[in-house]
This record gives structure tokens, C-alpha cells and sequence, in this order.
């Protein structure tokens, strides 16, 4: 049987099982004693060996699709820029597939890709199956995350959608939706948005809006030091609500305040961090912003042009990590988003 695309090992043995008259249980079992695996917490994705032999796969399988798959990043093999980087590259967090695609079958991929499965226009988040005919934003979404955001390293977790999505959700808490919106969320069956709904009752605006954050231009301009806090929050604002065509309520000024203040202070540690340690030159500046948008959790750090954003002076400050340090770490929402 052949696995989907870039579907997990857990997951495909699982429909092994299945199509074999197995139960999932009793595989498990089996390649955990196989492949030497700790009874009590076994971690199946390290078996793919077995899973291969057990299916019928060319061996690497499991591998090679990985890294067909991989997600673009920013590491020092690529001068800190957005690349598919065989060493340092890694698959996105595991998702539950479309089930029509899977025959039925509830399973989890790390393919390239979002919510939203366009062939059968199913929207399969969390196990869900929703039609979604007579969406088509949705449909544009989708091919816009897995197209234009999947190649500045944006996925589903990564904290630029969540970002997104914790502007949308406190505009929403003081404005009365209106229009597209609104229709769609009572064909859905969606009361109100909250922090569990938003994702599927706006994901459109939220793909539209993370499209315009991380644009270089706009996100060096949101957190340079070269213009002032109120001009930028004013641009933060403005791009929600050119999204979802309202006005600015009191709630999103203050969270837009929040993100752009912790991002400026961000960025300002970058400009001071040094090259380790032992000495006091100044870091790469690229190098130096992916680590502190991982120190301060900022997550729109990692779309800045250092091109158009002003140079401080210098002033020597912490250490940047080590270079194989930052390529370990994956990226976190932001604290903002977390805090509020």
C-alpha cells in the first residue's frame, strides 16, 4: 500500500493495519518490538525502516519525501535567507489529512499545505470534514499558504497565521461583522469567533492578512526604528481593516500597540548582539534578527529586509547564539499572541 504524500509513519501504518485486517494496536506492538522502541512511550516515526519493509517501500521512503516536503528556512547555509536547505530543512507539525483523500480513513501528513484540501474542497483541520463548496476564498487561500507564505517559511504553526488570527479575533470582539463573513459562518454553523473558530471562520482574511505582515517592505516599515510607534501601530491597524473592510475598535489598537512595541524592542537587540562570547564585533545582521525574533518571540523578525530598515549605532550587547543552535530550534507564536 502506498503512503500519501509526505504522510507520517504512524499514520500509514495505521492504515496498514487496517488493510490487513489488523488491528492498529497489534502493529504497533509489532514494530515497536521490531525496531527496539520503548514499550511505554514508543515513538513510531523512528521506525521507518520497518514501516518500509512492512509495506512494500523502496527503503528511504519515508525519508526522501520528507525532504521533498521539507519547509523553507533561514539558516547559515543559505546566508540566513529564506531556502530549502537539505541539512537544515524540516517538516512542518503533523495535521489530520482530508479523508476522502485517504479512502475513508482518519490519518496525518506534514505535506506542504494548510487546512483546506482544494481537490475535494474540504476543510479537514483537526480531524473535521466541512464542505466547503461555494467558497472559493477559501480554494485561494490554501494555493496562496502553500504557494507565496510556504515559501517564506510560513506554515500552520509557525506564528505568522496566529498572529494573524489574534488581530482578526480581538477586531472582531468590538465591530459588528458584516458581509462575506457572516454568510459563511452560518453555513458553517460558527456563532461567534473565538480563539477556537477563527481560524476556520476567517481563514481567508487571516491567509490575506499574514500575506501583507510578512510582505519585506511592509514588516521592515512596522518595526524600523526610523519611524515613530504611533505611525506604525496606525499601519498595523490599518491593515486589518482593510481586510476584513471595518474601522479600528480600542481592542485592536492595543494588542497592534503590544505587537509593534515588542517588536521594535526586538529589533534593537539585534543591532546589539555580538559575534559570541569572546568578543564585541557585531554579529551578522540577518543572523542577529532570526536570533532574536526566537529570544523575544516575534515571529515577524524573521521577514525583515535588512536592506530598508535603519541601522542603529552599534552597542555591544548579549552574544548571539551558535549557528547550529539556531537551526535546531523551531519557530514559537508569538509571546504577544500567547499573552493576550
Amino acid at each position: 500500500m502506498q503512503p500519501l504524500a509526505a504522510e507520517t509513519i504512524t499514520g500509514y501504518l495505521g492504515r496498514l493495519a487496517t488493510a490487513n485486517a489488523l488491528t492498529p494496536r497489534d502493529l504497533r506492538l509489532h514494530v515497536t518490538d521490531l525496531a527496539g522502541l520503548s514499550p511505554s512511550h514508543p515513538n513510531l516515526e523512528r521506525a521507518a525502516e520497518w514501516a518500509e519493509r512492512l509495506g512494500g517501500l523502496k527503503p528511504g521512503h519515508f525519508e526522501d519525501d520528507a525532504r521533498k516536503n521539507s519547509m523553507y528556512v533561514r539558516c547559515q547555509h543559505h546566508a540566513w535567507q529564506p531556502a530549502l536547505c537539505k541539512r537544515c530543512g524540516y517538516t512542518q507539525d503533523a495535521r489530520t489529512v482530508c479523508r476522502r483523500c485517504a479512502g475513508g480513513q482518519q490519518t496525518s501528513v506534514q505535506s506542504r499545505g494548510g487546512a483546506v484540501c482544494n481537490h475535494h474542497q474540504r476543510w479537514h483541520l483537526d480531524g473535521a470534514d466541512i464542505d466547503l463548496t461555494g467558497f472559493p476564498e477559501f480554494a485561494h487561500a490554501e494555493r496562496c499558504l502553500s504557494g507565496t507564505l510556504w515559501k517564506r517559511g510560513i506554515g500552520l504553526t509557525t506564528g505568522e497565521l496566529q498572529l494573524a488570527a489574534s488581530l482578526i479575533r480581538y477586531w472582531a470582539t468590538d465591530e459588528q461583522l458584516e458581509g462575506r463573513i457572516v454568510d459563511r459562518m452560518k453555513m458553517i454553523g460558527i456563532d461567534s469567533i473565538d480563539a477556537d473558530s477563527v481560524l476556520l471562520a476567517a481563514y481567508p482574511e487571516i491567509v490575506r492578512l499574514t500575506t501583507i505582515l510578512t510582505d519585506l517592505s511592509f514588516a521592515s516599515y512596522l518595526l524600523s526604528a526610523r519611524f515613530s510607534l504611533a505611525e506604525q501601530v496606525w499601519a498595523l491597524e490599518a491593515a486589518v481593516v482593510t481586510v476584513m473592510h471595518g474601522r479600528t475598535t480600542p481592542r485592536l489598537h492595543q494588542v497592534a500597540e503590544r505587537i509593534v512595541a515588542r517588536g521594535k524592542i526586538a529589533v534593537e537587540a539585534a543591532f546589539g548582539m555580538r559575534q559570541n562570547a569572546n568578543n564585541k564585533r557585531p554579529a551578522t545582521l540577518e543572523k542577529a534578527l532570526v536570533a532574536s525574533s526566537q529570544r523575544h518571540r516575534s515571529c515577524l523578525l524573521r521577514h525583515l529586509s535588512t536592506v530598508r530598515i535603519q541601522i542603529l549605532p552599534y552597542e555591544p550587547g548579549i552574544a548571539v547564539p551558535r549557528s547550529r543552535v539556531l537551526d535546531r530550534r523551531r519557530p514559537l507564536p508569538d509571546l504577544v499572541v500567547a499573552e493576550a
